[in-house]
């Protein structure tokens, strides 16, 4: 599958998120992050109990997947951008929070918030300090904005890094493999890490560009989809 059909896959899978809390712009805010085929949030009343309120999600078939306090939401809604290091070093987990969300299709994310999940999967990167990291950029400019935490990352273990950008790259860049030119490339914000090929660390981002400052995507943890992005990518760019 290709960087659109992984999304369209993902979409295929419904979700429904819960929203408790007194204030109903709460979950309409969260509509609005969530406003896409495969996630419905509803609102109900905290009633009895006290407190800033909680999400849960749930399959399409009614299932349980997880609960989580509004607070810890809105670290993921409005974070906080660190460097891989300084998150492993960090007491919070960040994929225990991400881990929520996983295969949930998101709509209105901009920069910021891309970029934080961009660093929960670097930050997962810099712990194992082995595997192939592959990242899709966009543009030259955004590349050049992070030259000094790849250059750091590319020097963890032995991390191997390919950039992509639709744009031409002529600045040194030691140890780390740059992509360039090709429409889709411009089109997509990605992330795929194989884990050092240990299924319990691989890991995926990749959102779509619909719009200024607006990214349409997903992040997942399932070997499965992870494997076929990396076969993707290696196929398509020639990456032996």
């Amino acid at each position: 599958m290709g960087l659109r059909e992984t999304i369209e896959t993902v979409e295929r899978h419904r979700k429904h998120l819960e929203v408790y809390a007194d204030d109903p712009a709460v979950a309409d805010e969260l509509s609005t992050q969530f406003e896409t085929r495969n996630v419905v949030v509803s609102h109900h009343s905290l009633g009895a109990l006290s407190g800033p309120g909680f999400v849960i999600i749930r399959r399409a078939n009614g299932e349980f997947r997880g609960a989580i306090g509004l607070e810890q939401f809105e670290t993921i809604l409005s974070p906080e951008i660190s460097p891989p290091w300084e998150l492993a070093e960090s007491d919070v987990e960040p994929s225990e929070l991400f881990d929520f969300l996983e295969n949930t299709v998101f709509s209105a994310y901009d920069r910021r918030q891309m970029l934080a999940a961009a660093r929960e999967i670097e930050e997962r990167a810099w712990r194992v300090g082995s595997g192939k990291l592959y990242v899709g950029f966009q543009r030259r400019e955004a590349l050049a904005d992070q030259v000094d935490v790849y250059t750091r990352l590319g020097e963890r273990g032995s991390i191997t890094i390919t950039v992509f950008i639709d744009d031409e790259w002529n600045d040194p860049f030691d140890g780390i493999s740059v992509v360039t030119g090709n429409g889709e490339i411009g089109d997509f914000w990605f992330l795929v890490f194989d884990g050092a090929e240990n299924d319990l660390q691989k890991c995926a981002l990749v959102a779509e560009q619909r719009g200024s400052e607006r990214y349409y995507g997903f992040w997942t943890y399932e070997p499965g989809i992870v494997d076929d992005l990396l076969e993707y990518l290696e196929r398509t760019y020639d990456l032996g």
